[in-house]
């Protein structure tokens, strides 16, 4: 019984020009094949290896963009940052500019009763008892002094003028030590940063 097999051969069909296929021919033709083959699957991975590499470049080219608009990003972050506390140091600065030049205005602008009633309250608490005192003043001073003592109730203090004294400067001398207060030496206390920028200029 006969059975029909069919065999492909690759390669130029025009090469076999025999009626009958020669072992060589066949090897040949196996031959071609298995190469063919092979250079298809060395093919195949070189594609698949420049796919890979490529998808890898990609990922990496998109990483690095990221990573550099996150850095500018960043950058500008941190510059308004910068600007925005700049600003407000500005602000803050002004604003206690604007503050200290109306305080000196208001003390500025303090009746000179008031003025000797304000010291002579800080001369009274820093007095350590309800003792009899000196309070030494400016001559051109004594007179108001003393008409203030009497309405504040300081019977126990005695005026006394002392022309070494500045124009608006009390000593009050007790006992206990003496204590010295004018009215500049106040302002310097309320406004200390004012005058400290003022002796330095």
């Amino acid at each position: 019984m006969l059975a029909v097999r069919k065999l492909t051969l690759a390669g130029d069909r025009q090469l076999i020009g025999e009626p009958l296929l020669r072992r060589e021919t066949i090897e040949d033709c196996l031959l071609a094949a298995q190469v063919l083959e092979v250079a298809r699957e060395q093919a195949q991975s070189l594609l698949d290896a420049a796919f890979t590499q490529a998808q890898a470049l990609r990922e990496d080219a998109a990483e690095q963009a990221q990573a550099q608009v996150w850095g500018q990003a960043q950058a500008l972050f941190d510059d308004w940052q910068t600007q925005r506390e700049q600003m407000w140091e500005g602000l803050n600065e002004t604003a206690r500019q604007l503050l200290d030049e109306a305080l000196r205005t208001l003390l500025g602008e303090v009746p000179e009763p008031t003025r000797i009633d304000s010291l002579l309250r800080h001369l009274k608490a820093a007095q350590p008892a309800d003792e009899a005192s000196v309070l030494h003043c400016h001559p051109d001073l004594a007179q108001v002094l003393a008409e203030r003592l009497r309405v504040l109730g300081h019977s126990n203090w005695t005026v006394r003028a002392d022309p070494q004294l500045p124009a608006q400067g009390l000593s009050l001398r007790t006992g206990s030590g003496d204590f010295n207060l004018s009215w500049q030496a106040l302002q310097r206390w309320i406004l200390p940063e004012q005058e400290r920028l003022e002796s330095c200029a």
